[in-house]
This record gives structure tokens, C-alpha cells and sequence, in this order.
């Protein structure tokens, strides 16, 4: 299983990160300007928000159908 280092804010340095294979949380970190890429996000949210699950997925599916 694929996981991603997070950067935590918290704290004066950032010094503290998560380990995390869920998409959301890693979507969420990013600072994207691409119109595109804050569709994902919010396609992103929306999911966890309404199944709490899934969240990769449907960011991968969404990004195929973006091609």
C-alpha cells in the first residue's frame, strides 16, 4: 500500500508530519492553482464528506474522465 508524507501545521517550524495513504488528507495538503486539479479536490471532499470513503478513487476516476 502507497503512503505520502503530510506536513502537519502545527507548531513555529512545521516540524511534525503524517504518514497517510488517504486521499482526501493528501488532497487537502496540496496548493494547486490549476482549475482542473481544484475540481479533484473538491470532488475529493465531497466524497469523504458524504461517504467518508472512496476518496482515492473517485479523484482517479474523475481524473480519467478530465483526460
Amino acid at each position: 500500500m502507497d503512503k505520502i508524507l503530510v506536513p502537519v501545521a502545527a507548531g513555529p517550524k512545521n516540524k511534525h508530519i503524517n504518514v497517510t495513504n488517504d486521499g482526501a488528507t493528501i488532497l487537502r495538503s496540496m496548493h494547486v492553482d490549476n482549475p482542473a486539479a481544484k475540481i479533484l479536490i473538491d470532488i475529493s471532499k465531497t466524497q469523504d464528506e458524504e461517504v467518508g470513503d472512496g476518496t482515492t478513487t473517485v479523484a482517479v476516476m474523475a481524473g480519467e474522465l478530465l483526460r
